[in-house]
């Protein structure tokens, strides 16, 4: 299951062209335009308000990167941060770390199907 929980906020698209210059400027190819957090806890939430951040200081945007959160059955239930800062959630199963934030095969997996997203 996937879940938007913050819709495009005003300034998001308008954005997207500094990410762009931003990259370009550095010498890159390709500008991140979002990220899966594959974390929860304290450590996902001050992940992401740093990026937060450090896009509205470089881009004058705090949703100039769209962030993507992992969220369990069980973080769900409990209305977790990192979700709720998230602009959007991507649902995987519970249980233990090896199951979840800690599976590499998952995370790829999650991240292909759900972050392919060009401008």
């Amino acid at each position: 299951m996937n879940g938007i929980i913050n819709e495009t906020h005003n300034g998001r698209h308008a954005s997207v062209s500094k990410v762009v210059e931003f990259c370009a400027a550095l010498g890159g190819k390709t500008p991140i335009h979002s990220i899966l957090v594959a974390n929860n806890g304290m450590a996902a939430a001050k992940f992401m308000r740093s990026v937060r951040t450090w896009a509205n200081d470089t881009f004058g945007s705090e949703k100039a990167i769209q962030l993507i959160a992992m969220a369990t059955p069980e973080d769900m239930r409990i209305n977790a941060e990192h979700i709720r800062i998230a602009d959007q959630f991507v649902e995987v199963p519970g249980g233990t770390n090896n199951n979840n934030y800690a599976n590499v095969q998952l995370i790829v997996e999650v991240s292909t199907a759900n972050l392919l997203v060009y401008y």
